[in-house]
């Protein structure tokens, strides 16, 4: 089987206008190989590009804030995080005084125009206002770890648990901490964590599983918790999780599976570089199986 010359990792193009710019590039293996190097997951997490929907930017900074709390904190995180909410709402959270939340939406909205040291800025003082602001830890963590801060990304993502131990969306950003440093072990813990907070309406956490259990090369595992994200994600149809899909099927060599969860990637992938690379890919599977 030819393999992809470029691992199709959601790869970013080196511009001012995304928060930071990481090739997902690997070495021409197939996904087999390098999952069997423990390579094949953390691509999807060397990137942090933001996601804001057109009415969390638009009208004055107060308009930004209604929207934002009318949202929940949450809808202000950074990819893959963005819009994971904890299953219910926490006391720390209600508890946070509105000054802190202004400041934390400010934050929000130096994200949005890549203004990271001024982010950190406006959270740092929401944290200096309420300590125990869990959502504001969260945010911090990203925003450190999207400037190559990853030992203080750590500690705010671990400050966010202690401020609330309930707060599905810490435990998700520990975990992606540690796919970035391929920390597999602790990657499932923490995805582990979160499935128990919520297993019933969190994709991401199965998805973080799976990972964790393919780079550990638990095979069956893997796939089960695979299926739950992309059986939960029916809506939001992350294409991520399909991906990995295929790389398991190319371990257990079940090629016409494999194929079937490419095509699926397809429908929701929209980089032109990604859909070359993934149907070009299909054509060497086809070209095989005949």
């Amino acid at each position: 089987m030819r393999s992809f010359d470029v691992l199709i990792a959601p790869v970013v193009p080196l511009c001012a206008r995304l928060l930071i710019c990481t090739m997902g590039i690997f070495s021409a293996a197939p996904l087999a190989a390098q999952a069997s190097q423990g390579h094949a997951f953390g691509y999807y997490f060397d990137n942090a590009v933001p996601r804001f929907t057109d009415d969390r930017v638009k009208g004055s900074e107060g308009a930004a804030f209604t929207a934002g709390a009318a949202a929940g904190d949450e809808s202000c995180f950074l990819a893959p995080l963005t819009g994971i909410r904890s299953p219910g709402v926490a006391v720390a959270s209600l508890q946070v005084p509105d000054r802190a939340r202004r400041d934390f939406q400010r934050a929000c909205i130096a994200v949005k125009h890549n203004q990271l040291a001024k982010a950190e800025e406006h959270i740092r003082t929401a944290l200096g206002e309420d300590p125990q602001y869990p959502a504001a830890w969260v945010m911090l963590g990203q925003v450190l770890k999207a400037q190559q801060k990853p030992d203080d990304a750590r500690a705010a993502c671990s400050q966010a648990l202690k401020a609330d131990p309930d707060y599905l969306p810490a435990d998700l950003c520990l975990a992606d901490l540690c796919a970035v440093e391929h920390s597999w072990e602790q990657m499932l813990r923490f995805a582990n964590t979160a499935i128990a907070l919520d297993s019933a309406n969190d994709p991401d956490a199965y998805f973080y599983a799976a990972g964790a259990y393919l780079a550990l090369h638990r095979l069956a595992e893997a796939e089960r918790s695979a299926l739950r994200a992309a059986e939960i994600d029916k809506a939001k149809h992350e294409p991520r999780t399909h991906f990995l899909l295929a790389q398991i099927y190319e371990i257990e060599r079940k090629p016409d599976a494999e194929a079937a969860q490419l095509q699926e990637y397809l429908k929701s992938a929209t980089d032109p570089q990604e859909v070359a690379m993934v149907k070009k890919y299909l054509a060497d599977l086809a070209e095989n199986r005949k």
